[in-house]
């Protein structure tokens, strides 16, 4: 079980002053929305209702008992950034309109559970010539294309920071590795996932976003992603959440032209992985024997069946040709037919690069297993089966 470190236990003493604040979260939101203002151009109307469920999401963890001092500092700091990254991109296009010219062309969207091949899928294609990811450092430092000395430098000081949070949580670093200048996840940009659930309970916000239509979201990450490439548009974006599976709609009223390239595995799995994950962040964010198993395995179940069912029925509202299919099994079996095949399907070149970059991705040197179970939270494969009994895994992304 992930065990909260040294540096951790220090931090929730020393940051006990600042859990005051949880009782009025409403005012520490309105606080956070001054401050990332300041000195920009105001955000507008439809961008404050937009962002507004992330009031209801620090409310829910001000509420937690069993949030940590540093689970509450976190938790805001998380929130700053999103608030953050909607003012940064609305003031850089009040005073450089030309960046809302900029092309994002038929992106593609690697989507699909936990564990299901999805990061060696997405690197494979960000990293093909011609495509691009949005990488870490610059997600957390939303702005235009710098020059490089200044973007040698932010990347260090990224370096830095999620060194420390390795410190915090190695299970989390193990899990899930951040590295400054690799590619990562969409909703670092965007406002909302149901990924904030591995912070702790937040029963209210995932009613929220289960209900909400996140159209606005994809929006505002095509405003964000032309201003980070402006001048620098690469031929083709290449994203990456799991969540963004059940927002295949959303997506393509925002990319119209988007394509999806969906990964599949046997269900247990994907949500034991996610189980283990949402344990070691709530390590972080949660008192010392508070983390309550049963609830994660229950919660996560839900999103996770949930998502699938939902996307499976979205899926047949689609064009034959917007979703791509790639099969685990298949892809460990026979990572180069699957992946060559994926490009023939996105039209992409495979060349020497891909190549060098697979054999890169297949060295498992120093390599340790992440090791998960169902029963660990209270699950088995009979519950999983049934939750998601209308799932149905492609036959094989080889033929």
């Amino acid at each position: 079980m992930p065990q909260a470190t040294p540096l951790l236990r220090l931090l929730n003493v020393l940051l006990v002053p600042g859990t005051r604040t949880r009782k009025d979260p409403d005012a520490v939101y309105e606080r956070l929305l001054q401050e990332v203002q300041r000195g920009r151009v105001p955000l507008g109307a439809d961008d404050l209702a937009a962002l507004d469920g992330l009031r209801l999401l620090l409310a829910d963890h001000a509420a937690n008992p069993d949030l940590s001092a540093f689970g509450w500092m976190s938790t805001q700091q998380q929130i700053r950034e999103r608030l953050d990254n909607r003012a940064v991109v609305r003031d850089i296009q009040a005073n450089h309109p030309e960046v809302r010219d900029e092309p994002v062309t038929a992106p593609v969207f690697v989507v699909g559970l936990p564990r299901t091949g999805t990061t060696v899928t997405y690197n494979l294609i960000a990293r093909s010539p011609g495509n691009r990811g949005p990488k870490l450092w610059e997600m957390t430092n939303l702005g235009l294309p710098r020059p490089a000395a200044e973007r040698e430098r932010l990347i260090a000081q990224a370096r830095k920071r999620f060194a420390t949070v390795a410190k915090l949580s190695p299970a989390w670093a193990h899990l899930h590795p951040l590295i400054a200048d690799s590619e990562e996840e969409d909703f670092m940009l965007r406002a909302h996932t149901e990924m904030y659930a591995t912070w702790g309970p937040a029963p209210r916000y995932l009613d929220y976003v289960a209900d909400a239509d996140l159209t606005d979201d994809f929006l505002f990450l095509r405003d964000a992603l032309q201003v980070m490439a402006a001048g620098e548009a690469p031929e083709r974006w290449v994203l990456k959440h799991p969540m963004d599976l059940w927002r295949l709609p959303e997506i393509l009223r925002a990319f119209p032209d988007a394509r999806f390239v969906w990964t599949h595995r046997a269900p247990g799995s994907a949500v034991a992985s996610g189980c283990s994950m949402a344990e070691a962040t709530h390590t972080m964010y949660i008192k010392p024997g508070r983390i309550d198993l049963d609830r994660i395995g229950r919660e996560w179940l839900g999103i996770s069946a949930g998502g699938v069912e939902r996307a499976t029925r979205l899926r047949e509202q689609l064009p034959d040709d917007a979703v791509i299919d790639v099969v685990y099994d298949d892809l460990l079996a026979d990572p180069a037919t699957v992946l060559r095949g994926v490009f023939d399907r996105l039209d992409l070149t495979w060349g020497a690069t891909d190549d060098a970059n697979l054999a890169k991705a297949l060295d498992r040197t120093g390599h340790r297993p992440h090791v998960y179970s169902l029963e660990r939270y209270g699950l088995d494969e009979t519950q999983v089966a049934e939750a998601f009994r209308s799932y149905q895994i492609p036959a094989s992304s080889l033929t």
